[in-house]
């Protein structure tokens, strides 16, 4: 979903909104003229204020008097009392999109951005409030995993700026990592703290896309509060290209200290052989990394 379009879903949804309460106030004001003639009032005392024809408490006074009757009236039409008010589906941001004075994208937006990436995108399924640990054959997995949950919602709740920056998911298919990865990143994104979620495959395609193309999307991998890295050990070994930008990106972004996910089905014997000792020191480094073991039968053949 580019910017363009979700900005033109925002200007649409204002637009309906405004649409609508055109149609309420016409309705209105057809059942009850009164309704008319004191929003008229209330416009003239407004223009009175500014011109300071009358005072600041008997401005308010007057105010509450029109707003007492057009309540009154509202009530007997069987109408709600925000009936000639501007709706939104948001009140966050206003249906802008955006909050704050930097202009931080809402988290409204967030989701709406990976509902429209389909299944690319972060999903609402595999979330924290979804998960069920009855579905684990043995007491032994069933601990385990209900330890990473507990262990990756604590994550969640504390970004962007988790006592530890790095979470490190690894284990057999099968075993719920990307559960928990995308778990972490809905919960992210539904606290307003945008997320880059890209598979190890995609992350050396956008780092190609770049070189190719002299885009800088892979900027973002380094600067996005959350990066969830999923399926690390699985990208092409492309030379002076795959684990040169992988150790930039998980370098740079623990200096920084912003919070990064990744998973692997491989074991940590088998990333070291994938990659260099400087590569798997940052990587498991125990001052900045949690790394959790999942381990037990696939749930997927169960």
């Amino acid at each position: 979903m580019t910017k363009e379009s979700l900005d033109n879903y925002y200007a649409r949804i204002r637009s309906e909104e405004r649409e609508a309460l055109e149609r309420r106030i016409s309705g209105a004001y057809s059942r009850a003229p009164r309704l008319k003639e004191l929003d008229d009032a209330r416009s003239k005392l407004f223009i009175d204020l500014g011109a300071r024809r009358i005072n600041a408490q008997e401005g308010k006074c007057l105010l509450e008097t029109i707003a007492k009757e057009e309540h009154d009236i509202l009530l007997s039409l069987g109408l709600p009392a925000d009936a000639l008010k501007l709706h939104v589906r948001c009140e966050l941001c206003n249906d802008t999109g955006y909050v704050g004075i930097n202009n931080r994208p809402c988290a409204c937006r967030l989701l709406r951005r990976e509902k429209l990436r389909g299944v690319e995108g972060i999903n609402e399924r595999e979330v924290f409030s979804k998960f069920s640990s009855e579905i684990y054959p043995t007491v032994e997995q069933k601990k385990r995993a209900l330890n990473a949950k507990t262990i990756c919602e604590a994550y969640a709740k504390s970004l962007p700026n988790p006592e530890k920056p790095n979470i490190l998911l690894i284990g057999m298919p099968g075993l719920g990592k990307s559960f928990f990865c995308n778990a972490i990143a809905y919960e992210s994104i539904k606290r307003g703290i945008d997320v880059e979620f890209v598979t190890a495959y995609s992350f050396i395609q956008g780092i190609l896309r770049d070189i190719k193309e002299g885009t800088q999307y892979a900027v973002r991998y380094q600067t996005c509060p959350l990066l969830v890295l999923d399926d690390l050990g699985s990208e092409p070994n492309i030379p002076n290209v795959s684990f040169e930008w992988l150790f930039a990106v998980i370098n740079e972004r623990t200096i920084a200290g912003r919070a990064t996910v990744c998973s692997s089905n491989c074991t940590l014997k088998q990333l070291s052989e994938i990659y260099d000792e400087r590569f798997m020191s940052r990587l498991c480094d125990r001052n900045t990394t949690q790394v959790l073991m999942l381990t037990g039968e696939n749930l997927r053949t169960i």
